[in-house]
């Protein structure tokens, strides 16, 4: 039962990926701003993560699939382009970065084909593991963002800190239900703080 409702609570944190993703392809038309597109690509690819990781955990159609890797891989997908973009410091790096986030999306519809043929993940220190991958990422750009605005106090910047700051802390409220199962209602909390820090890099962008 809890793990059907920690499930469906995926359902809103893909949504709202996808909503930021479409918002910033949106603008990116308009603006033809380099950032809003590596926002949008990357923001579709941990959208699609989190899409294919929910038809594994309900076994819609019947289906086993292990989908724990591919949702990862979204994830940090994402969320590692988010980070490198606000690194960039010209537009031949943003052109550079553009062209190596196209070829990581290929490779991720790559993964995302090939989710029938992985093997379930082998026990809680790879689940740890995969989880740890995305705390690193999302703490890297939290670092990142929270510089960004103690040197320059935009408020879009410190926005999207306070964001990635609630991913990570919604990644750690994983971490119990991981290692105990009778904590498992700890991935519901964890998905609920997800999904707050994911509106908050909506509103991030939708101000910025």
């Amino acid at each position: 039962m809890i793990s059907q409702i920690a499930n469906l609570m995926s359902i809103p944190i893909g949504t709202v990926c996808l909503i930021i993703s479409l918002r910033a392809f949106y603008v990116y038309r308009l603006s033809r701003s380099d950032m809003l597109f590596v926002l949008g690509l990357a923001m579709a690819s941990i959208s699609l993560g989190t899409f294919v990781g929910t038809i594994g955990d309900a076994h819609i159609g019947g289906n086993t699939f292990a989908t724990d890797w591919t949702r990862s891989f979204g994830a940090c997908g994402g969320g590692l382009f988010i980070f490198l973009s606000s690194l960039v410091k010209s537009h031949d790096q943003m052109q550079q970065l553009k062209r190596w986030q196209v070829v990581e999306m290929a490779l991720f519809l790559i993964v995302i084909l090939l989710t029938p043929f992985y093997p379930p993940v082998p026990g809680p220190q790879v689940s740890l593991a995969l989880n740890a991958c995305r705390m690193i990422i999302y703490t890297c750009a939290f670092v990142r963002y929270a510089t960004l605005y103690i040197s320059k106090s935009t408020r879009f910047s410190l926005i999207m800190s306070l964001g990635f700051l609630v991913l990570v802390i919604g990644y750690a409220f994983n971490i119990p239900g991981i290692l105990q199962s009778k904590l498992a209602f700890m991935t519901i909390i964890a998905a609920s703080v997800r999904i707050i820090a994911y509106v908050t890099l909506l509103t991030a962008y939708s101000i910025g």
